[in-house]
């Protein structure tokens, strides 16, 4: 049976923003004053609305990581991450570069037994990575990008996962701990085994949990959207679900 709760307090309502009175002929030339001087500084700093532009040029590289590695972490400050588990005894690693003007450089060093994939752009107003990683079985996984997506299947070791913007779609997870965090953007995770703790949060989209028949402790709370759960809460379970949003409806669903 589903149990939906009341939520919290709604945020107080933007107030609105009156678009400025139309100025008076008289200060057309003051206008034009100013484009231009803007117009000078933009092409004396090489700064013109082509660099403004995003990336145009595109390039993608595959490899593989052999070794003693038993967990994975990405640094990115714009890209998308797809992480999948697959029978393979290494990681393969796909790697879409996107930018303008400088080809944005790439590593993947291991040390201790972490994996860890990053890349740098210098001197660029448009660069990203878009990563495809396949990974063995086990691996804790640990990601971070500034803006995009995060793709993950059917993985069994720990997660954290955090994207300022961008959605977290997780689907036939096995681990048991998971944490997932968007500052704007949807978080959905789904259990293929009850996990022993989950901890979603959204600064703004919902944050929705499903997993197997089991006793949960849960804690849902909103600033603003409602509480969906389908499962009897469960005080003093070990098994812990904490799903915070704060504009977004939160929920923790049967599987």
């Amino acid at each position: 049976m589903t149990k939906t709760l009341s939520s919290g307090p709604a945020g107080s309502p933007r107030p609105s923003v009156n678009a400025p009175a139309r100025g008076s002929r008289r200060r057309a030339p003051y206008v034009l004053a100013a484009g231009a001087v803007l117009g000078a500084g933009l092409l004396l700093t090489g700064c013109g609305l082509g660099n403004i532009a995003g990336p145009t040029k595109q390039a993608e590289q595959a490899y593989d990581v052999t070794g003693d590695v038993g967990v994975l972490r990405v640094d990115s400050d714009s890209g998308a991450i797809v992480v999948t588990e697959s029978r393979r005894s290494g990681v393969h690693v796909t790697e879409t570069l996107h930018w303008k003007s400088t080809k944005p450089a790439t590593s993947h060093p291991v040390s201790g037994g972490t994996l860890r994939l990053e890349h740098k752009c210098e001197g660029d107003w448009g660069c990203d990575v878009d990563y495809k990683i396949e990974i063995p079985r086990g691996l804790d996984v640990r990601l971070e990008t500034g803006s995009g997506d995060i793709t993950l299947r059917s993985l069994t070791g720990e997660l954290q996962a955090r994207t300022g913007s961008g959605v977290i779609d997780a689907r036939d997870l096995g681990g048991g701990r998971a944490v997932a965090e968007t500052g704007s953007g949807d978080v959905e995770l789904r259990f293929a085994t009850a996990p022993r703790n989950v901890e979603v949060d959204t600064g703004s989209g919902d944050g929705v949990v499903h997993v197997p028949q089991e006793s949960y402790h849960v804690t849902l709370d909103t600033g603003s959207g409602s509480h969906t759960l389908e499962l009897p809460n469960d005080a003093a379970s070990p098994r812990r679900i904490i799903v915070r949003t704060g504009s977004g409806d939160a929920k923790v669903l049967k599987a």
